[in-house]
């Protein structure tokens, strides 16, 4: 699917009246108030007003919003002059990017239409032959036999390291590989349950939260469990290097980026890491028994809403992998003396011995040896559920002579 898609365009240049002899093309002249987009100013202690700039703009959209901003370097070294928009073409489109589009004329013309209804008179003043891709998130899942499976696998893949590229430190659940600022590409590896888990909890917190949230059935949260997302971003500069225009137009016209184009782009992106992959087992102790009896037995249902509540026993399961990971004295120096204690107090009211809490660390006795293989097994054909009928494309594409986008 089609996950982020960053797009930039160049406002229309004009003729140099003042060389009629050689007229050359120049920037517009035009103040940016002009253009009706909100602007901020940097004032001195003299009260001069001087670096007008456009700051990053949020336009809504009926689900989420897009990023927008006007980039202004007529006057510099860079001399350029051009928009860019980013977003997440599915959640523009549904909502949420559980699943998505890979069609990648529907989800940029989505992302240009809604810039088109937000600024039309802008529009006007675009150059729509420099409509560019600047960067492009490539995502596509696999799946483990549970959301501790999966998390289990992503923590393990912290150590992993391919050719010049290490994995970067990530969150509990998520791993980096790739240097934070490059500019040709960027993998990220992360468990989809708990994101959505977040985004629901976010959404909660709004006004109209309730009306975000609809869009999460239970269909749609089960379908999240145990996925393992396998996100690639990749810059212009990446496929400028494999001889691959970035112009929407030649992009459209010889789809560059068809469904087919887009799985060969992410398999290169992810070849080294997949093969450095190939052999190595993580070892899985089997919680899950441990796990049920913690929420058995300290669960809470509220007596308003009878909704019920695993917070407690779940935070003393996280310190239970803790024990198992780090052992009994890191663990212990990690958490406030009442808790630690608090928590191997709930353990062993669950029947676990405080002897073989203390002697967690590098415990193998009964463990699982897992191939990360079975991990990396990506299924292109079932990006979906089951039973989902992708919609018809809002945005199709024929050619025509000259490119031009009408709001």
């Amino acid at each position: 699917m089609i996950d982020k898609l960053v797009l930039r365009c160049d406002f229309k240049k004009v003729q140099n009246s003042n060389n009629e002899l050689d007229p050359i093309a120049i920037w517009p002249g035009f103040r940016l108030a002009e253009l009706g987009i909100p602007l901020e100013q940097s004032i001195d202690s003299e009260g001069q007003v001087s670096n007008t700039r456009h700051p990053w703009e949020s336009i809504p959209s009926s689900y989420e919003s897009m990023a927008f901003k006007v980039f202004d370097h007529r006057y510099d070294q860079l001399d350029s002059f051009y928009i860019e928009i980013k977003a997440s073409p599915a959640k523009i489109m549904q909502g949420h990017n559980v699943w998505g589009s890979d069609d990648f004329y529907d989800c940029s013309m989505c992302l240009m239409e809604l810039l088109c209804m937000t600024y039309p008179q802008l529009t006007e003043r675009l150059d729509f032959r420099t409509w560019s891709l600047a960067e492009i998130d490539i995502t596509y899942s696999s799946r483990a036999k549970n959301d501790y499976e999966c998390k289990a696998f992503i923590n393990a893949l912290h150590g992993v390291s391919f050719g010049q590229t290490k994995a970067r430190t990530g969150y509990d659940g998520t791993a980096y590989f790739g240097k934070k600022n490059s500019r040709l590409k960027k993998i990220k590896v992360y468990a989809k349950a708990p994101e959505v888990a977040e985004t629901i909890k976010k959404n909660s917190r709004r006004v109209d939260g309730d009306i975000y949230n609809e869009i999460y059935t239970p269909d749609l949260l089960s379908y999240s469990q145990s996925l393992i997302r396998w996100e690639v971003t990749l810059y212009h500069r990446y496929f400028e290097r494999l001889g691959v225009s970035t112009l929407l137009a030649d992009i459209y016209k010889d789809s560059l980026f068809s469904t087919e184009k887009l799985q060969a782009f992410w398999k290169i992106a992810t070849y080294d890491l997949f093969k450095s992959l190939e052999g190595q087992t993580m070892k899985t102790l089997n919680t899950t028994q441990i796990k049920q009896a913690l929420r058995d037995k300290f669960s809470k249902t509220s007596e308003k809403t009878g909704k019920v509540s695993t917070t407690l026993a779940d935070s003393v399961f996280r310190t239970y992998n803790d024990l198992l990971r780090d052992g009994w004295l890191i663990t212990k120096e990690s958490l406030a003396s009442n808790t630690f204690y608090t928590h191997v107090r709930m353990l062993t009211e669950c029947g676990l011995s405080r002897a073989a809490l203390q002697n967690l660390n590098g415990k193998t006795d009964g463990a699982q040896i897992i191939p990360f293989v079975r991990f990396i097994q990506v299924d292109f054909a079932c990006q979906f559920p089951d039973n989902y009928q992708q919609p018809a494309p809002k945005h199709v594409y024929q050619p025509q002579p000259n490119l031009r986008l009408v709001a």
